[in-house]
């Protein structure tokens, strides 16, 4: 079951649900998050050293390692906004992060997915790529894996642009086991490890 507007309101109300600062736009049967002020790219200059192409396995991949190779901060326009360009230029892939906080306390029964809004994705952007699952007992802010598909430079304004949707799902009963990640708590696209 997904909750609607009334439903995640009601869970913020009775502590069972945290979203931090709190939210300020609901649809029916979600809540907008805005865009934190981290954005990171991948930089090719470290991904190809010498002609030779990086190659990740990814049946030994340690997210955070390969992160902390390759990975650096996207340039800022002067008014701190980043300008996102399309596909055919680089960088077109992007990891950003939230700027709420989002707990799904343990004993709430909820897990959560971060979808586009479709005013957005209509000009192309992807603002996750298949991972748009929050699992139950996460707390943190949410990395986005954003993609620019369509044809105009995108600027991104942290803290103000509506970046995505959270629409909390209802769980069936309380999960066996706990959130087992490196992410949890993070404050930072790539994570804080």
């Amino acid at each position: 079951m997904i909750l609607s507007d009334a439903g995640i309101k009601a869970a913020i109300k009775a502590g069972t649900i945290e979203i931090d600062p709190s939210p300020i736009e609901y649809s029916p049967s979600a809540v907008d998050l805005s865009l934190g002020n981290e954005f990171q790219f991948w930089d090719d200059e470290r991904l190809s050293v010498h002609g030779v192409t990086t190659i990740v396995d990814l049946a030994e991949q340690r997210f955070p390692l390969t992160a902390a190779a390759y990975l650096k901060d996207v340039p800022r326009e002067r008014d701190g906004s980043v300008v996102f360009p399309p596909f055919r230029v680089r960088p077109f892939h992007m990891l950003a992060i939230t700027r709420e906080r989002v707990h799904l306390k343990i004993g709430s029964k909820v897990a959560a997915r971060v979808e586009g809004r479709s005013s957005l994705a209509r000009l192309g952007l992807m603002v996750h790529i298949t991972a748009p699952t929050v699992h139950a007992g996460w707390n943190g802010r949410i990395t986005l894996e954003m993609v620019n598909l369509g044809p105009f430079h995108l600027k991104l304004v942290p803290e103000r642009t509506r970046i995505c949707q959270l629409i909390i799902e209802r769980l069936e009963t309380d999960p066996a086991t706990d959130i087992a990640t490196t992410f949890q708590g993070q404050t930072r696209p790539a994570g804080d490890h």
